[in-house]
């Protein structure tokens, strides 16, 4: 059996991250492609009881297998692919990075991977020029845990594993990411995704995965899926897609 080292990541805080930031949006692409080639955990925190910490050679790993994904998916000049570098990303986030889930936990780990190690990448992701030529990206996409850009990819893979969430577009992966008390348990989400995915329904399907999320929202205030073993939890996901799929849509909804 293989034993896998779980490492622990540099942390950088977010006001160190917005003063480090600033002085890169200047900068063109290039510019910055050329500081982070050279990032290092040199001076960074980590956390305190860490007994396996990441190299530089990790980091640098990490950076060339994103980036070389990154120019596949037409980086730096087109970013018409960017949904499908996001769906690739989480499972190679996932597998390079081999991060502890409490370490992945932290904000500021992800503050570092945006802001010290992929900032070019963040920028061709989600990044306008402003008039006076300096980029500018959402404070969500650098600093929150719930939209940073690099954090909820490796997050997705984690939970609903790396095959899954090659196949989930942005708004399907909010549905559950941004409810923490349903993807928070694996088994649940997983179970979701799976019957989401195998609907019959082709059409409007993401208004039934919303539909779907408002019943289990509903259940989950009466009923613990805690208690369940796998195969209740499909039962259970079957039922609330059957009543979903069932239920007339408003008529504010319908095209």
């Amino acid at each position: 059996m293989t034993i896998i080292n779980l490492r622990c990541f540099p942390r950088l805080s977010t006001a160190l991250g917005h003063r480090q930031w600033n002085t890169l949006t200047a900068l063109s692409l290039h510019e910055i492609g050329q500081i982070a080639d050279g990032a290092d955990s040199q001076g960074a925190d980590f956390y305190a009881v860490a007994t396996e910490r990441c190299s530089n050679i990790d980091l640098h790993a990490i950076r060339r297998d994103i980036l070389m994904l990154a120019k596949e998916h037409g980086f730096p000049e087109s970013a018409r692919f960017r949904t499908k570098f996001d769906q690739d990303a989480a499972g190679i986030l996932h597998k390079s990075m081999q991060i502890l889930p409490a370490d992945a936990a932290s904000n500021e780990v992800w503050n570092f991977i945006n802001v010290r190690m992929l900032p070019d990448v963040v920028i061709w992701r989600y990044g306008t020029q402003s008039p006076a030529g300096s980029w500018v990206v959402s404070d969500e996409r650098l600093f929150h845990m719930t939209r940073t850009t690099f954090g909820r990819l490796w997050w997705r893979a984690e939970l609903f594993g790396p095959e899954l969430a090659r196949k989930l577009g942005e708004d399907e992966a909010v549905q559950l990411m941004e409810r923490p008390r349903i993807s928070g348990y694996k088994p649940l989400a997983t179970a979701i995704i799976e019957r989401h995915l195998a609907s019959s329904v082709t059409s409007n399907r993401m208004d039934l995965l919303r539909s779907a999320m408002k019943i289990f929202r509903r259940k989950l205030a009466v009923f613990s899926v805690f208690t369940m073993d796998n195969v209740q939890i499909q039962e259970f996901v079957d039922s609330v897609f059957s009543t979903a799929e069932s239920t007339p849509r408003p008529k504010a909804d319908l095209p």
